[in-house]
């Protein structure tokens, strides 16, 4: 892929992260039912859905993410000869990175583009864990302050492992949603994290640590 794609992919795919991030944000903070409604029973409050909200939006802004990180790293160890001109340039199509006010235009960029994600993806993580997990049509009931995601609890009755609000207590198994099997949870919700956030470190790296190629000196002809 050469620049301008690189550039593309970027742009694009961090654009969808941070709008779904944003989404996710908004209904955790109760202000919309949107991803409520979408992830969650749909007869339940927001309230109900936030654990729920926070699981799905972890996994999918980090899938953007990781995507988006990937294509980062590539033009930052590809194309530019200063920090500035490593960063892809959205929008402003010949912009001189080089100016001042182009230089902070740059950093805004990557905190919208890499901080702001990765904010929002520890808020996610820390609502979904938040969380009693049950199974679905039984009395087996785990409090979230008791359990985590890394190692969730299994169906003793081969049945649905639901994530619901917290402190939920006994109340009947059937709001907040469907756990994934218990190897692939952790993967989604820490796995995918993981990656998308050591793969955005290592472009930053690139960005401000990598040195200015230089073009080797042709040697002298010697008469």
């Amino acid at each position: 892929m050469n620049k301008e794609h690189l550039t593309t992919l970027w742009r694009w795919l961090s654009v969808a992260s941070v709008l779904f991030l944003a989404t996710t944000i908004i209904s955790l903070q109760g202000g919309t039912e949107f991803l409520g409604r979408l992830f969650g029973d749909k007869g339940s409050s927001i309230h109900d859905n936030n654990p729920a909200v926070g699981y799905f939006g972890a996994i999918i802004c980090s899938g953007f993410f990781l995507l988006a990180s990937i294509a980062f790293l590539l033009h930052a160890r590809r194309h530019g000869g200063h920090w500035h001109s490593r960063i892809p340039v959205v929008w402003l199509q010949g912009l001189d990175t080089s100016a001042l006010e182009a230089k902070a235009f740059q950093i805004c960029v990557l905190l919208v583009f890499v901080a702001m994600p990765l904010a929002g993806i520890v808020r996610c993580i820390g609502e979904a864990e938040s969380g009693d997990i049950c199974e679905q049509d039984t009395k087996n009931f785990y409090k979230g302050s008791e359990t985590n995601l890394v190692w969730a609890p299994v169906a003793k009755e081969r049945k649905q492992m639901r994530l619901r609000k917290a402190d939920a207590g006994d109340m009947p198994c059937s709001a907040g949603v469907e756990l994934f099997p218990r190897s692939w949870t952790p993967l989604g919700i820490y796995g995918l994290p993981l990656a998308a956030g050591g793969v955005a470190m290592s472009a930053i790296l690139s960005v401000f640590l990598r040195r200015r190629l230089q073009v080797p000196a042709e040697p002298s002809e010697t008469t």
